[in-house]
């Protein structure tokens, strides 16, 4: 009954906020890639026989296209309950990986229970966590603001979140066919989500390799079970797009180029506004590199713990994709209570938060005194875009060394922490 009453209460939010219009044409909401209003222009396009890829507004892709086409009649007078539902679905599935994330995180216990400091006893899971932490997710992901406020403005980026969450929780169940193919949808949507390929592969391949399969076999077949995903969806997309790839440049290749540099709250649009034509290129290829650098040493660094890699990635998908808005940012913050045994072992939790929140106070208001009131210029707001992306790289490397410390008291109990070294006392570092 009460999850019950949990989900009205987060649906009830959602229609609340849905009342400002003005919420579709926030930057830090909405995007030249996830504008529901950019989306109804494309549909009408499309109605009219025209392709919408001719111009410059349009960004989704050809499958997406052709879905709210066939679903006008119900998207223009019923769209803001379709976007409700989508996002208590998405609440479903995130609760649900949380039960089954649950019960890895203590059967991976189990298995090195044995190995465990005397000392550190107090740091292992309690049994009750498997009905403790899918009530927490729900929780977080039902009153996030960020996700209310993406609901309310009928972003693309609910949809994203849906397949983001069917990932996870195929992810916790081992599924190699629903985790393919959440990925593959949510990278055809976005193209980033690609790299949440690394920790599906590496989890299955643990899984099975603890069975008795070859590593390398289970490896490649994820890899092939991607590869017919991505090749299925790109083809059918060509055959709607009418035989066209013209569809490949409005999407990847406007997310890979940002061509249009409208404020949001990354971090592109104002670098890319003062750098020199010539050297454009170079510093595209090297933000756009930037993503995906993290993805092997963080794989290789953190391969046990397949869950806070899908975390961690999700959240370095959120500050350097190249059109960021909140939702993708109440999508990581949803995920985080996965972790809450990693919580004590936080050095900034109160001073990044309260840069968060203060900066995402702070956006609309630089953005009133830069474009209406005229008394402030781009640099003030691209200052708070700095501080926000500063706040959640303080998140994502917290949260990884917060998981060095915990493993390493673990193993080593917290007497050790004291000893000293040549005279000074040991410090835990993130290598």
């Amino acid at each position: 009954m009460g999850n019950v009453l949990l989900y009205v209460l987060g649906a009830a939010f959602r229609y609340s906020a849905s009342g400002y219009e003005f919420l579709q044409l926030r930057p830090e909401i909405s995007t030249p890639t996830n504008s529901w209003k950019r989306l109804i222009e494309g549909v009408h396009l499309n109605k009219m026989g025209l392709s919408p890829y001719d111009g410059v507004l349009f960004h989704e892709t050809p499958i997406m296209l052709q879905l709210y086409t066939v679903m006008e009649n119900i998207l223009v007078h019923r769209s803001l309950l379709v976007f409700i539902v989508l996002d208590l679905l998405t609440c479903l599935l995130v609760s649900e990986a949380g039960y089954y994330g649950a019960a890895l995180m203590l059967q991976q216990q189990k298995r090195i229970k044995g190995d465990v400091h005397p000392e550190s006893g107090s740091l292992l899971h309690s049994s009750n966590l498997i009905n403790v932490l899918p009530k927490h997710i729900a929780i977080f992901y039902l009153l996030n603001p960020f996700l209310i406020l993406n609901c309310a403005a009928r972003t693309t980026v609910v949809w994203n979140n849906f397949f983001l969450a069917a990932a996870l929780l195929a992810l916790t169940q081992n599924n190699r066919f629903l985790g393919t193919l959440a990925i593959s949808i949510a990278a055809y949507e976005t193209m980033y989500p690609i790299i949440l390929i690394f920790p599906l592969t590496i989890h299955l391949a643990t899984i099975e390799g603890q069975q008795g399969r070859s590593v390398t076999s289970s490896v490649v077949e994820t890899m092939v079970y991607t590869l017919l995903w991505l090749s299925c969806l790109l083809g059918l997309s060509h055959q709607l797009s009418g035989g066209s790839w013209t569809f490949l440049q409005a999407t990847y290749g406007f997310i890979v180029t940002v061509p249009e540099l409208t404020p949001n709250m990354g971090i592109y649009w104002y670098f890319f506004t003062e750098m020199f034509e010539h050297f454009r290129s170079f510093f595209l290829g090297t933000f756009q590199l930037n993503l995906l650098m993290y993805c092997i040493p963080l794989s290789i660094r953190f391969w046990r713990s397949p869950l806070l890699l899908f975390g961690s990635f999700i959240g370095l998908i959120s500050v350097f994709k190249s059109y960021p808005s909140l939702g993708d940012v109440g999508f990581f913050l949803s995920v985080l209570p996965f972790f809450p045994h990693l919580l004590p072992f936080f050095k900034q939790t109160i001073s990044t938060a309260g840069l968060l929140v203060a900066t995402t106070i702070l956006a609309p208001v630089l953005w009133q005194l830069w474009i209406y009131n005229n008394s402030a210029n781009a640099n003030y707001y691209f200052a708070i875009n700095l501080l926000y992306s500063s706040a959640l790289i303080f998140i994502i490397t917290d949260l990884l060394l917060a998981q060095v410390r915990r493993q390493f008291y673990l193993q080593h109990g917290y007497s050790v922490i004291d000893s000293m070294v040549n005279g000074n006392k040991m410090i835990l570092q993130l290598k």
